[in-house]
């Protein structure tokens, strides 16, 4: 019964006092969403992960004076355990990454125009910040402000990608696990006015995408083996070409088979999908309504029949259905939860 039970961890915009972290169960059989757990005590914890063990999950606290927090997860009770918490040295942290060791946590903060490593200990408790990379005063076009929005580590390298909204550009980073640093290898700049906003990989191609907030695009990239060169592949719309309104994509991934992308629209409310072709490039299918508004995170459950769809400013998880050529199918299954933001997806441990 378990292989077709999933655990949903949601970061929601609220006060401390509110439950903002949510704990869901979704069952892949009938497509539905039960409640697991909430917890109160973060403010604002808009973005939320887990450890590679999946025994810890780690919040943000996006306010001006940000922090990281560290939690204890017992699947056997449902109950989350606050551990400790730390100050991200950055206003509004709105991205975390776990290293691949469990041993360290990357955190971008949007506010604080720069990136943080805190140390992890074995118990998941958060150490005192380790490394401050800060992306400010870096030369580039006059009133530039730097907005880090995600860090990514490159998959099977010690590289990490952070895409900075503000200064329009990727930092790639290589990581020095003895001495906690993060060391500059190199700075790309993306087309003017694109906002690079979030980043996927693809899981058998050494091709890295990028979804950009202010234009609405996609831009594919193919990487070298020690990721120092980034080569453009493509630009690709995300909203169909006669659409009038304003829009502002959120977030982009790739199928754990690495046969389709999806990237969420923030002002048309839609998920688009594309098929990935054998070179990378993607070939748009369909933008298909996410039947609320403001669709920020999403999760393709991993066996990749469903994807979970936040629309923060109708308060509400949809389900969506994949088809078998990629596209996807609306169902009737909607999860009432205030101003949802993030969602982490994994299999029901036994």
């Amino acid at each position: 019964m378990t292989m077709n039970q999933y655990d949903v961890f949601v970061g929601s915009y609220g006060k401390a006092t509110e439950e903002s972290i949510h704990w869901l169960r979704f069952n892949a059989a009938d497509g539905k969403l039960i409640k697991v757990a909430s917890i109160s005590g973060v403010e604002n914890p808009s973005f939320v992960t887990l450890n590679h063990t999946q025994n810890r999950l780690y919040s943000v606290s996006e306010v001006e004076n940000g922090k990281i927090v560290s939690f204890d997860i017992d699947y056997v009770t449902g109950k989350l355990t606050e551990l400790n918490r730390q100050s991200t040295k950055g206003s509004s942290p709105c991205f975390v990454e776990v290293h691949e060791s469990d041993q360290y946590i990357f955190t971008a903060n949007y506010g604080g125009e720069n990136i943080t490593v805190h140390p992890l200990g074995l118990s998941g408790h958060i150490d005192p910040v380790s490394e401050i990379k800060v992306h400010s005063n870096r030369g580039v076009e006059v009133n530039a402000t730097s907005h880090p929005h995600c860090i990514r580590n490159v998959p099977n390298t010690n590289v990490y990608t952070v895409a900075d909204l503000g200064l329009n550009r990727l930092f790639l980073y290589e990581f020095n696990e003895a001495s906690s640093e993060l060391v500059l290898i190199n700075e790309v700049e993306v087309p003017v006015n694109s906002g690079p906003r979030h980043i996927s990989f693809h899981p058998h191609l050494r091709r890295l995408y990028i979804v950009n907030e202010l234009n609405s695009t996609i831009l594919v990239y193919s990487y070298d083996g020690k990721v120092e060169n980034l080569k453009w592949l493509q630009t690709i719309d995300t909203i169909p070409w006669n659409y009038e309104g304003s829009n502002y994509c959120a977030d982009i991934h790739v199928s754990p088979s690495g046969s389709y992308l999806y990237a969420s629209n923030r002002g048309h409310h839609s998920i688009t999908a594309y098929k990935i072709l054998e070179d990378g490039k993607l070939d748009c299918l369909e933008q298909t309504s996410t039947l609320g508004e403001w669709p920020r995170n999403f999760a393709i459950v991993p066996d990749e029949r469903y994807i979970l769809v936040a629309n923060e400013h109708t308060n509400s998880i949809v389900v969506m259905q994949i088809r078998e050529n990629g596209s996807l199918q609306e169902t009737e299954q909607i999860y009432s939860v205030s101003k949802p933001v993030c969602l982490q997806i994994l299999r029901r441990k036994e």
